[in-house]
């Protein structure tokens, strides 16, 4: 009888389970399993959004082209893949407020060509937009996991776009020109952006599979990432691959960098090396084999430079006007690279901190009178005119927000205006954060987190906590401007409607407390701080 009435419990037990699961069979993260060119995949639905991390779209040995990869089996897709060797491995000490995921260095060099999707509807017939992030970090650094602003299921959640980010190569391993060393290696200086190219084809080829619409595809990029996107735009190899493009805090009007003096500094490289005199395959071989950090060091003393070369074939003008027709927003920030110790100690980014710095730079205490008092060493006699001026360029921010203030904008607008653009936006994320006591203006990087909704829900919340009814109106106005603009082109809302650029009228948004759009809001300021610094 005991022996009954135990089994009799443990099969009530076995039913209440049961009965359970069948409650929660659509409550959880759930495996989601697409086949694309490479081969199959599984990725994971959580909540609206489906995510896939990691994505193999291609392959490639040391300082070759990259090219199509395949694969046995289902390949999980559910954590970020290694990133480019680049000699670190979390958080740059020099950011300043930088919200860092842990990255993992892949040192064998073949496994870090991938992309990660978010989107809410693997339905191919009913195709969204794409939204195709490429990191900062200059050309040496960074990936789509260094930072959790980068992550991108809020946005997706929101907008009901198709988040895409890319890893590609970097630093040497993606600019070291070894053109003169043989045919195959003739587009080596701009191996990054092969890559990127490769990852954008790869977008066309598969991301219909992840509810994406690949005649929609708009790249986005900070920083270093900025200036890939506007180079992107001058290469014949990426036009039909996107439709849009936005720049933040990043971009260039010309290249200027040639096949010349690339070679002439891998020429140095190989001197060093002491290969001079060896045969072509003797050293790339060499190059190829070298390990990473070795050849990074050897790259470094040679003083290699990393970054896109205008060689008249892949990159031919340096230019992006091959792009003129294309819809265009470059944005950036208040403080961009500038801090008030950095103003005056002459040394930006200060890597270590003392008690005296954030007790004098970044406290409630930097009152008017403080403030004004800086300006006072900076520009002198004319301090007070430097003060009214930005306060006319910025009305209702403190006059400290000027220790911070930069501009880099308006030459990249102007640049493409005058190539006949009707759909160039300019706009600056002017809105000051509360940490720190309101005393630091919006670093670089510090608007990704509104234009792709992590300023919430993620450890990025510290950047609005004690002001987040703002906070949150900044991340809504920003957030729902970059998803119409993927869209169609134009970021305009019906609340806050956004005039594009003229080289008239410099119409620029204003994203802050009270958003606008303004006429050259900035260009009294700029001419003043021109003609004092011209003058010292």
């Amino acid at each position: 009888m005991k022996k009954l009435i135990a089994l009799m419990i443990a099969l009530a037990m076995v039913l209440a389970c049961v009965s359970a699961l069948a409650e929660r069979e659509d409550v959880g993260v759930k495996p989601a399993i697409v086949e694309v060119e490479g081969g199959k995949i599984m990725g994971f639905t959580m909540g609206d959004v489906t995510i896939f991390k990691g994505i193999p779209y291609a392959e490639a040995e040391r300082f070759e082209m990259p090219r199509p990869t395949k694969w046995n089996d289902i390949r999980a897709c559910l954590n970020f893949s290694e990133v480019c060797p680049q000699g670190q491995y979390s958080n740059n000490a020099n950011d300043f407020a930088s919200v860092s995921n842990y990255f993992v260095e892949d040192r064998e060099e073949n496994t870090f060509l991938t992309v990660n999707v978010w989107t809410k509807n693997l339905d191919p017939d009913k195709p969204k937009p794409v939204l195709f992030w490429i990191h900062g970090g200059g050309y040496s650094s960074g990936s789509s996991c260094e930072l959790e602003l980068y992550d991108g299921y809020n946005l997706t959640e929101f907008g009901d776009i198709v988040f895409v980010s890319v890893n590609h190569r970097l630093n040497y391993l993606g600019y070291l020109d070894l053109s003169a060393y043989g045919e195959d290696y003739k587009y080596t200086a701009n191996l990054g952006h092969a890559d990127l190219i490769a990852a954008l084809e790869w977008v066309q080829r598969n991301i219909a599979i992840f509810g994406g619409d690949p005649n929609n595809v708009t790249i986005e990029g900070q920083s270093g990432g900025g200036t890939k996107v506007t180079q992107l735009m001058g290469m014949p190899a990426a036009q039909g691959l996107f439709h849009k493009a936005v720049c933040q805090s990043g971009g260039s009007v010309k290249v200027t960098r040639t096949t010349e003096q690339a070679q002439a500094q891998t020429a140095v490289l190989v001197e060093n090396l002491g290969l001079t005199g060896k045969s072509n395959e003797e050293i790339i071989a060499f190059l190829k084999a070298m390990p990473y950090d070795d050849l990074a060091a050897a790259c470094r003393e040679a003083k290699v430079g990393a970054g896109a070369t205008v060689d008249g074939d892949y990159y031919p003008t340096g230019t992006y006007e091959l792009s003129a027709d294309k819809p265009v927003i470059f944005s950036t920030v208040l403080g961009e690279m500038s801090t008030q110790a950095g103003q005056l100690t002459g040394k930006v980014y200060p890597k270590y901190l003392t008690e005296e710095h954030i007790a004098t730079h970044y406290s409630a205490g930097i009152t008017d009178e403080v403030a004004m008092a800086r300006i006072t060493e900076l520009y002198g006699d004319r301090a007070e005119e430097v003060a009214a001026a930005y306060q006319a360029a910025y009305p209702g921010h403190p006059i400290s927000d000027l220790l911070y203030t930069t501009g880099r904008n308006n030459d990249k607008a102007v640049a493409m205006a005058e190539l006949g653009n009707p759909h160039v936006y300019q706009c600056v994320q002017a809105y000051d954060p509360p940490y720190f006591g309101w005393t630091t203006a919006q670093h670089t990087a510090g608007d990704i987190p509104y234009w792709f909704r992590t300023v919430i829900n993620t450890d990025a919340r510290f950047m609005i906590f004690g002001d987040e009814e703002c906070g949150r109106k900044v991340m809504d106005e920003m957030s729902q401007a970059l998803v119409n603009f993927c869209y169609t082109g134009d970021p305009s809302t019906e609340a806050l409607p956004w005039a594009p650029f003229t080289v008239e009228n410099g119409e620029t948004m204003i994203f802050d407390r009270v958003s606008e759009v303004r006429n050259y809001h900035d260009k009294a300021y700029f001419e003043l701080i021109n003609e004092i610094n011209a003058a010292k």
